[in-house]
């Protein structure tokens, strides 16, 4: 559908022409006396046809601003629709009228050489009643002043109601307020993918790709807003990601939403910029170890519902699930999130992680695995 902006000027266009054409249809009718019986019938059908084709002309219009933005947004638009409304009725009677002179003109038709089947006579019948017909044409040219002036009356308010619009659509959209949960979300969704899974009980989860926990609420709050959408393309049970819309990237952009920052009000939030890193992070051997791992080899996080996960590392060497929540806070890996979680998702590192790989140099040597306890028999008194 084409833009408010350029369909008003459109649809004022054809109200103006259709107004012009019903004055002339008018015109037509005006001081027409056709006679009843055969050779009024091809005049009044082609009235007919002409008051037919206007009809659908208006409808045509009110259908279609109904369907504009201005035809809910402002009253103008409003009155429009009820304008072209109170037109298709009208141009309808109209249609009406011409058909039932139509109606009445036909009631004297008869061929020639045919016996009446009433009264068995085979002369014509005499034109009587023909005032009949012209009340119908009458009271058709009494509609087309009525017609016209709702013709008028809709293009006003179809101008009226364009200009509001247009004005509206270039004023920016309010900045609606958000918690600091909301503004946490929509950052991270922005940022990292954010999946919204559904089970066979109907439970909705949400799973992060670095691990941090959302509430559904918070979910809906947003969707609720236009801020951010589910994208539909991919499945329900392995989860379907979330997305910021247009409206999200403007909230975004204007709010200077940050990860880790809480401004002095919900709606002002103050932008910092990260400080540049001394040295190395602070991570042990064993979490330097596990970066190491997770960049050389194929690292797989695997977590079924209500179960511990677990970490296959592909190879003798273990990594705990402690030291992959220590990394993950510090946001230097995070999940492939295209696989379900009971299916297994590759750890990766994040831009952080390579950076840290890099300034903390060669990888520790692993560690002598510790021998498995023997349990020998009980002892014996």
């Amino acid at each position: 559908m084409e833009s408010s902006a350029s369909e008003a000027p459109r649809t004022i266009e054809r109200l103006n022409t259709l107004s012009t054409d019903i004055d002339t249809f008018g015109e037509l009718l005006t001081g027409a006396r056709p006679v009843a019986g055969s050779a009024g019938l091809p005049t009044l059908a082609s009235w007919y046809a002409t008051a037919q084709g206007l009809s659908a002309t208006a409808l045509a219009l009110l259908l279609n601003t109904a369907e504009q933005p201005y035809a809910h947004t402002t009253m103008s638009g409003h009155h429009a629709v009820e304008s072209l409304g109170q037109l298709v009725k009208i141009s309808s009677d109209i249609t009406a009228h011409v058909m039932g002179a139509v109606a009445v003109a036909a009631e004297y038709h008869r061929l020639d050489g045919l016996p009446d089947p009433a009264t068995g006579r085979l002369s014509a019948q005499p034109s009587v009643h023909r005032w009949a017909l012209d009340e119908h044409l009458d009271s058709a040219v009494a509609l087309i002043k009525p017609a016209r002036s709702a013709c008028h009356d809709a293009a006003g308010f179809t101008e009226t109601a364009g200009l509001r619009e247009a004005t509206r659509a270039a004023e920016p959209a309010p900045v609606p307020e958000l918690n600091l949960a909301e503004r946490r979300l929509l950052r991270l969704v922005a940022d990292d993918p954010v999946l919204l899974a559904v089970d066979r009980r109907n439970t909705r989860r949400i799973w992060t790709g670095s691990g941090e926990r959302i509430s559904t609420t918070t979910v809906d709050s947003l969707t609720d807003k236009e801020l951010i959408r589910l994208d539909a393309s991919g499945s329900v049970a392995a989860g379907q990601r979330l997305r910021v819309t247009d409206q999200g990237r403007r909230v975004l952009d204007a709010s200077g939403i940050q990860d880790t920052l809480a401004g002095p009000s919900p709606t002002v939030v103050q932008q910092v910029a990260p400080a540049p890193s001394a040295g190395p992070p602070k991570v042990n051997p064993t979490q330097h170890r596990a970066l190491h791992l997770i960049h050389t080899r194929t690292v797989m996080y695997v977590q079924w519902p209500r179960k511990r996960p677990t970490v296959d590392t592909g190879s003798p060497e273990r990594i705990s699930t402690r030291t992959v929540d220590a990394l993950q806070v510090r946001r230097l890996i995070g999940w492939d999130v295209r696989t379900a979680p009971h299916e297994g998702q590759r750890l990766l590192l994040t831009a952080a992680g390579r950076e840290a790989l890099l300034r903390l140099g060669p990888a520790p040597e692993p560690g002598v695995p510790a021998p498995a306890r023997r349990i020998g028999p009980a002892p014996t008194r």
